[in-house]
Formats: structure tokens, sequence, C-alpha cells
């Protein structure tokens, strides 16, 4: 309802435009559950994506260090220092990359729920709407049952207004008729 609205003068018309704005920034359930579902989905998809990566990157490292293992082996053992050296740093960036990742989705989890979190208030708040329209509707009744009665005793006495009048109009009218019968 706008700020200029007067809630004494509030129609259905009014009513159905706000029912009408209402639903058109309301998330239904089933979206709620199709987009939570879809979000799960990629959540696991990237997830999943994220191992193979990480597996990949592991077995590559690994296959690296063997063979620069087996030259430095050949060569001298000085060489094998230096390749065992390269072959952890490796892991460690691999490692430090994965951890990255996976805080990255943790986040992603979060903003998710804080997301859920506000289609729930979202929910509170249309609901506690709707209990109040009700509540308007129950006054509006009542007021109705008032106006009814009102109506009627305000009948009565304008039949007993009616009467009195027309009396004394036949009264004027027949005055000097009624004065001869009684004799006066």
């Amino acid at each position: 309802m706008s700020e200029n609205t007067d809630t004494n003068t509030f129609t259905q018309r009014d009513l159905l435009q706000h029912l009408l704005q209402a639903a058109q920034h309301s998330v239904t359930r089933e979206e709620m559950a199709s987009q939570f579902t879809r979000a799960e989905q990629l959540s696991l998809e990237r997830f999943e994506h994220a191992e193979k990566v990480t597996l990949e990157r592991f077995e590559h490292a690994e296959k690296v260090t063997l063979e620069r293992f087996e030259h430095a082996k050949k060569t001298t053992l000085e060489g094998f220092d230096q390749s065992e050296k390269t072959a952890l740093e490796r892991f460690d960036h691999a490692k430090q990359t994965t951890l990255e990742r996976f805080e990255e989705v943790g986040k992603r989890f979060e903003e998710v729920d804080k997301r859920f979190e506000e289609v729930d208030k979202r929910f509170e708040q249309v609901d506690k709407r709707f209990e109040q329209v009700d509540k308007r509707f129950d006054q509006v009744d009542k007021r109705f049952d008032e106006i009814k009665l009102e109506i009627r005793e305000q009948g009565k006495k304008h039949d007993r207004l009616s009467w009195a009048i027309f009396s004394g109009m036949l009264a004027i009218l027949f005055k000097d008729v009624i004065v001869k019968a009684v004799g006066v």
C-alpha cells in the first residue's frame, strides 16, 4: 500500500493491486525448491570438478616428481635435492590452491543459506500482511452490520415521522369537518 493511500478508504481494487504487487515480488515454494536444487547441483558439480582437477594435479605433480627424481638419481645427488625441493613446492602450491577453492565453495554455501533466510523472512512478512488484511475484512464486516442496524432504526423513525406529518396534514385538511362533527 502506498504512503498516500488512506486506510479508511481502502477498496477491494486497492487490495487486489496490493496482492498483485506482493505476488510479483514473492517467490513460490516450487521456485525456491528449484533454485535450491539447482544451486545444490551446481555446487556439487563444482566440487566434483575441483576434486578432479586436484587429483589430476596431484597425479601430474607425482609424475613430474618421479621423473625428476630418476633424472636426479642418474645425474647427481645435487640434482636429486633440487628436484625434490621443486616437487615439494608444487605440492604445497597445489594444496594451497585446493584449500582456497574449498573455502570459496564454503563461502558460496553460506551465501545460499543467507539467501534462503531472506526468502523465509519475506514469507513471514507476506503472512503478516495477509493476517492484517484478514483483520481489516473482519472490521469492515462488523461496520457493515452496524450500518445495517442503523439503517433499520432510521427507517423506523422515518416511518413514525411520516405518519405523524401525514396525520397532521389530514387534520388540517379536514379541520372544518372534524369541528362540525364534534360540535365544538
